[in-house]
This record gives structure tokens, C-alpha cells and sequence, in this order.
């Protein structure tokens, strides 16, 4: 397949054009959200349905749908209600993503789940910051948090800044003049860093003075994580998805109730060394056991 000098949607259209259309493609094991595999949840399922019929088929599930997807989540529900159906065997990333399956009325029978593994911790190399920063990794998008998080700054005092540890999804670049604006009307600064290269990565999480994990409609967290990972304990707002990922690393995580933001961040700044890790933890999984997981769910769909 020549895909030089595409662009990367064209280059993925055409690589699920070539895989779905081959004539004897073997066992195929699919990371699928509707949004990778077609112009609409319809045609996404679809695409895995045409390629099930023809060998056997297993999806790790991204991206799940719920309500906050508005006008579109009864079309997405109908998307994974049919990719569920086609497959062998379905692995999502927490119990929680599993009960969003069900909650749309799906058939979680086949459903397995397999964490998402959290890379070894970093030693904590803890040393002065230059700002009194509160971050929030990964992508910008609507419902990261970064809004809440710098309502939540409103009676502190000015030189606490918000960062955004990561670049803007695609789409949605306005975020950042819109959160800016934001800050700017509490007296206060907002960064966005862009990417971070992946070798600077345990730095900058663990220069950062409050960690948070804000997301309003979170269903599997990477950068969750990656704060674990850096030795960090960040602040997380309580939900079935994090206290899921607490009840599996206990004393790992500061959850906060949706209206206790700003005292959770007043209490971190006041106490940085309640945002790491002690030093005997190992927070879990760890990627063998997602490794091991994912190895006895291929041996059982897959031989």
C-alpha cells in the first residue's frame, strides 16, 4: 500500500479499505472507536461486521458511548450494540467502561476487562518548581476539566497558574483562546505546552506543584496513569471510574466530590508532599499483567 505524502485520515482509510477488503486476512484483532473506522458510527460497524463474516474478529473498545455524546449517542450505542455482536470476543480498558456497555443496553457477556497498564514508576525527583502550577495532561477537549479546574483558582492567590500539559485535539484549537480568556478574568495565566516528546515527559509531570484528573466523562485514563507512572498522586474527581482505579491502588489517588475542586487544590498546595507517591508503591496494573491478560484472551479467541 503506497501512502507516502498522505494525509494520516487518507492513510488510515485506505489501510481499513485494505483490511477489510483482504480475501484471507487471518485472526484480526481491532482497536476500534466509530470514529477511526468510518464517516459515521453506521459505517464504522459496518466495516467490522463485513470483516467478521469473514474470519474471526477481536475489539479492544475505545471511546465509549454515553450521554454526554448528546445528539449522537443513540447512533453510537447502535455502532457498539453491532461491533459487540460481530465479534468473538470484546476486551474494554475498566469495569467501568463494561457497565457503559450495559447501561445502553448491550449484552456484556462476551466483555472482558483488561486495565490499561501503568508504565514502572520513575524515582520522584522532587525539586523546586519555578511556577505554583496545577496541570492537567493529555489532549485539550471539551470535558477535560480545564475549565472547572481554573474556576476552581478563583480565591487563590495570583501567582497560581493552570498548565495544560499537551497540545489541543484536533478540532478544537478555540479551546485555547476560550480557556485563556478564562484565566485572564480571574487575573491569572494559562499555558498550553504542546506536545511533549516522551523523553521529557516524567519531568515535566513531576514539576508540576498539583496534579489533577478532571475529566467530567472519563471512562479509561492514560493520563492517569502517566501521573502514577511520574510517581505523582494526583488529585482525581471521584466517579466509578476512579474509585475503581483506587480500590486497585489504595492511598494512590486524592479523590475529590464534583464540588470540592478548589478546597482539594487549596489543601495540595498547602501540602505538596500529599501529591506523590510513597515510596514502596507500585501502582497496578502493570503492563506484564496487561500483557498476561491480553495473552490468555488472544489464546482463548484466537487459536
Amino acid at each position: 500500500m503506497r501512502t507516502s505524502g498522505l494525509p494520516l485520515r487518507q492513510v488510515w482509510t485506505a489501510a481499513v479499505a485494505e483490511l477489510t477488503g483482504a480475501l484471507d486476512p487471518g485472526p484480526v484483532h481491532v482497536q476500534f472507536t466509530d470514529r477511526l473506522f468510518g464517516d459515521t458510527p453506521h459505517a464504522a460497524a459496518r466495516a467490522i461486521a463485513d470483516l467478521a463474516r469473514r474470519t474471526t474478529v477481536t475489539a479492544t473498545l475505545h471511546d465509549l458511548p454515553q450521554p454526554s455524546d448528546g445528539a449522537n449517542t443513540a447512533r453510537r450505542r447502535a455502532a457498539y450494540a453491532e461491533v459487540v455482536a460481530s465479534c468473538a470476543g470484546v476486551v474494554v480498558s475498566s469495569a467501568h467502561e463494561r457497565e457503559l456497555l450495559r447501561d445502553s443496553g448491550i449484552d456484556v457477556a462476551p466483555v472482558v476487562v483488561i486495565p490499561l497498564p501503568i508504565a514502572p514508576r520513575e524515582p520522584a525527583a522532587i525539586r523546586p518548581v519555578p511556577h505554583r502550577a496545577i496541570g492537567v495532561f493529555g489532549f485539550l477537549y471539551p470535558g477535560k476539566g480545564h475549565d472547572e479546574v481554573i474556576a476552581a483558582t478563583a480565591a487563590l492567590p495570583p501567582d497560581v497558574e493552570v498548565h495544560a500539559l499537551g497540545e489541543a485535539s484536533a478540532g478544537h484549537g478555540d479551546l485555547v483562546d476560550d480557556l485563556t480568556e478564562q484565566a485572564r478574568r480571574l487575573g491569572r495565566r494559562f499555558h498550553l505546552t504542546g506536545h511533549i516528546p516522551d523523553h521529557r515527559l516524567t519531568e515535566v509531570l513531576q514539576r508540576i506543584a498539583v496534579p489533577v484528573v478532571a475529566h467530567t466523562h472519563v471512562s479509561a485514563s492514560g493520563s492517569l496513569g502517566s501521573w502514577l507512572s511520574a510517581s505523582r498522586r494526583p488529585l482525581a474527581r471521584e466517579n466509578r471510574y476512579t474509585r475503581e482505579v483506587e480500590d486497585r491502588n489504595p492511598g494512590m489517588l486524592a479523590l475529590y466530590p464534583a464540588d470540592g475542586l478548589r478546597e482539594a487544590i487549596r489543601f495540595a498546595l498547602d501540602t505538596p508532599e500529599s501529591t506523590w507517591l510513597q515510596k514502596d508503591s507500585v501502582p497496578r496494573p502493570t503492563p506484564s499483567d496487561t500483557a498476561l491478560a491480553y495473552h490468555d484472551f488472544f489464546e482463548r479467541w484466537h487459536r
